[in-house]
């Protein structure tokens, strides 16, 4: 996680700020460990799940004690306020306020992004799905939607400020296909020129071809799909509800309607054993999507596989620094493996998938074809020589 680093930088703040501005902190670490959070850091107050009707409460100067869902300081003590304030109607929100911020300077790579400027936009909260390597402590488990009417016009602000591509980072965009089929049809409708990607990680088991190739006609060019594993008895043990023919089929659909994809795959679960991870790297060669991410199974602090984990004795540090989803120290005890052979396999991943002669040809033409080769080359060298190619930092 990144509380250690949050935590180093609200005392920076402080020390500008004085003691009379109070600092507020959110975020799924902090939700899910709010005493900690507040005690390790200087900050004043922890908003435990969604943010905004406890802030602009915060900000109206009602008093703390009757703010539900929030942690504070009084005096030396730390207090607690139980419950959470979500906001009921999403289309009660402002439109954000993207013209406050610099956006032609945030980049990031063209296996993320293809066009500048790039922004998130989210067109939904919650998840109902009970995948225990994740938590619902920010949106919760219920879904609520913006209206297909207001998505729309919120985008045609951002055309309007002169943002070229969107990333929608829904929990579960298609959950309700009737609304996601819905807004496709009014981007197409209102002739909106715009590319989009759907980049959170849809489930496989909610996809349909009419879908991905209306939304491909609305522009969406990338798609990102939640595999996971390629052993059943992995995507078991975190209570992931998918197949692995289940995957095969979505990752089939994806390549009859002409999108790009990003497969997301996990070593490390729960069930995992050397074998199952095999499988899942051997499910990633064959589904080949255009790019592949993999990471290593972590028990991040409000997730069911940290609560069981820690139930059993097998958390082993608490030292949040620790807790990289692509280096793992040895901060837990996995059941069935060692933490050294779980890193093996992770590296085996990438050279499995990445160096495969047929993906290495497919990705110079498609290099070639987006006029990005000198960019593709660099990240590979950075991807399988860290030491050497490191990173250069834009200002």
């Amino acid at each position: 996680t990144i509380f250690p680093e949050v935590a180093n930088i609200s005392f920076l703040i402080r020390k500008l700020v004085g003691q009379e501005t109070k600092l507020v902190l959110g975020g799924p670490h902090a939700t899910a460990l709010p005493q900690e959070s507040l005690g390790l850091s200087a900050f004043d107050v922890i908003i435990t799940g969604e943010g905004e009707n406890p802030l602009m409460k915060l900000i109206d100067g009602v008093s703390q004690k009757y703010i539900a869902g929030i942690c504070y300081r009084e005096g030396e003590k730390i207090e607690i306020t139980r419950g959470s304030d979500f906001v009921k109607d999403l289309d009660s929100l402002p439109f954000l306020a993207f013209d406050l911020f610099p956006l032609k300077k945030y980049k990031c790579s063209k296996i993320i992004a293809r066009r500048y400027p790039l922004v998130n936009y989210m067109t939904s909260r919650g998840c109902p799905y009970q995948c225990t390597f994740c938590n619902h402590n920010i949106f919760g488990t219920k879904i609520r939607y913006k209206s297909p009417h207001l998505v729309v016009e919120e985008i045609k602000q951002m055309l309007r400020l002169g943002i070229k591509e969107v990333r929608i980072i829904d929990d579960a965009f298609t959950f309700n296909m009737p609304r996601a089929k819905f807004i496709c049809e009014l981007i197409i409708r209102e002739k909106l020129k715009f590319l989009w990607t759907l980049s959170a990680g849809v489930r496989v088991d909610s996809l349909d071809l009419e879908f991905l190739k209306l939304a491909k006609k609305a522009g969406l060019y990338q798609v990102a799909l939640g595999f996971e594993s390629g052993d059943q008895a992995s995507l078991d043990s975190i209570n992931k509800g998918i197949t692995v023919e289940q995957s095969i089929k979505a990752m089939e659909l994806v390549r009859k309607a002409g999108l790009e994809s990003v497969g997301f795959f996990m070593l490390g679960l729960p069930a995992d054993t050397e074998q199952s991870m095999q499988k899942t790297i051997d499910l990633a060669v064959r589904l080949s999507p255009t790019y592949a991410k993999v990471a290593l199974t972590i028990p991040f602090p409000g997730t069911g596989l940290f609560a069981d984990y820690e139930m059993k004795g097998l958390i082993k540090s608490r030292n949040w620094e620790l807790y990289n989803l692509h280096s793992l120290p040895d901060i837990y005890s996995h059941p069935n493996l060692a933490i050294k052979t779980m890193r093996e396999y992770y590296n085996k991943f990438y050279n499995a998938f990445y160096l495969r002669p047929g993906y290495l040809i497919a990705s110079l033409w498609r290099s070639i074809w987006n006029l990005s080769i000198i960019d593709y080359l660099g990240y590979g060298f950075q991807t399988f020589f860290p030491k050497l190619f490191k990173p250069k930092l834009k200002s």
